[in-house]
């Protein structure tokens, strides 16, 4: 959707803000994801506690059974895929919700109630991904993130580090995200050189980014228990 010169972002921002701190208790989560390609290799930190896997990739890994052998354990389902498939296989799902920038407003608030109703068709979901389709812009997407949650009130909302990077996966914190997720481990390689364009964080650094938008860190992980870092 298109904001007009003078539109006001901040007023729906600071609602969705107040709606994820009241939904859990004040805490935000990061997880420390890995991910498994569709060429079966992986990328992402060894130890990390999410295995993820997308939806697009399973027909080369062998479907739900083959990327469950590999080790994934959730799979980035599309809003059309079949969620329940995902739990019959004992995974854990999260559903990855794409816009585009710049489209109507009809468009959008009719992807913000399909969004509604898978939520309301598989309440046992970890959460929901908004992406966008090609290059993330910034206030657009802080726009969707705000629409979700006012949308979807009790509902882990997850910034991808991977596809938005830190500095506007920080900005969704502020805009209704209650979660990162990413190549999140106990250090990573300086950002110069062929590093220079790594989306990779440290766990300090998860934990700067959601106390910086007031939340009380904590690690999610995939069985639903949360750790404090």
């Amino acid at each position: 959707m298109s904001l007009a010169p003078d539109a006001d972002i901040f007023g729906p921002g600071r609602r969705a803000l107040a709606l994820a701190r009241d939904a859990f208790g004040g805490r935000g989560f990061f997880v420390s994801a890995r991910r498994l390609g569709a060429d079966g290799s992986w990328s992402g930190p060894n130890q990390a506690a999410c295995a993820l896997v997308e939806e697009d990739a399973l027909p080369l890994l062998g479907g739900l059974a083959g990327a469950k052998r590999a080790g994934a354990n959730t799979v980035v389902c599309r809003m059309e895929g079949d969620i329940a498939s995902v739990f019959a296989c004992d995974m854990g799902a999260m559903v990855r919700v794409s816009f585009a920038a710049a489209e109507s407003s009809q468009a959008r608030e009719a992807r913000v109630q399909a969004l509604r109703e898978v939520r309301q068709r598989s309440a046992a979901i970890t959460g929901v991904v908004p992406t966008p389709m090609g290059e993330a812009r910034g206030l657009d997407t802080l726009e969707f993130f705000a629409a979700c949650r006012l949308a979807l009130p009790e509902t882990h909302l997850i910034a991808d580090v991977e596809v938005l990077g830190p500095k506007l996966a920080q900005l969704c914190l502020s805009f209704g995200a209650d979660t990162i997720v990413g190549s999140i481990g106990v250090e990573r390689a300086l950002r110069l050189g062929a590093a220079a364009a790594s989306r990779d964080l440290t766990r300090d650094e998860a934990v700067l980014l959601l106390r910086a938008s007031g939340f009380s860190p904590c690690e999610r992980l995939p069985d639903g228990r949360v750790q404090p870092p």
